[in-house]
């Protein structure tokens, strides 16, 4: 499954938030995330550009329990084909990381609020080091063309009052990273 996502940078979550309350979007309670990224041999170039064919191993922790990703970065850091699982034991694939050579490189915390606007998954974050974002995505099969559907989620962000020229083209790992790295 392809995942084309837009992330736009916001100093006003609260007031995204009540408008899509007030459009009937319902939102979930806030979850806290934590998510440490991997790199093979230390390679930290994942997070300095962006290339297709990267890929991406995260473990997310959050109360419900964990979650594996993995990502294959396809036209940019937000076009992925995207995998996922959940983890009884995020401890043991950590330390199959580690035998297999993966290393910890970044760690992003934030609190997430997810929902359902329109025909897309919109999450409300707030970014431990980095500030609020707005996420909305869509799924589409593999052949999708990511401009048409980056277009199509930049007019459903726009009917709230946001604008893309706030958008941001890298994720939090490559942001937190950059911080991190200054």
């Amino acid at each position: 499954m392809r995942e084309i996502e837009i992330k736009i940078r916001t100093k006003d979550l609260e007031t995204v938030k009540s408008k899509l309350l007030e459009l009937g979007c319902e939102l979930s309670e806030p979850l806290e995330q934590h998510d440490v990224v991997y790199s093979y041999n230390n390679d930290v170039s994942l997070w300095q550009k962006a290339q297709s064919g990267s890929l991406v191993l995260r473990i997310r922790r959050e109360k419900k329990g964990s979650i594996f990703t993995l990502k294959k970065q396809l036209s940019n850091e937000l076009d992925n084909i995207e995998l996922e699982t959940e983890v009884a034991d995020p401890e043991v694939l950590h330390k199959i990381f580690l035998e297999i050579g993966y290393q910890p490189q970044v760690e992003v915390k934030k609190i997430r609020q997810k929902g359902r606007f329109k025909d897309y998954e919109i999450c409300l974050d707030t970014v431990e080091k980095l500030g609020s974002f707005v996420e909305l995505e869509k799924l589409t099969g593999d052949d999708a063309d990511p401009a048409a559907v980056k277009e199509e989620l930049f007019q459903a962000l726009e009917s709230l009052g946001l604008s893309r020229d706030d958008e941001e083209l890298r994720g939090y790992d490559t942001q937190v990273f950059q911080v991190d790295h200054a």
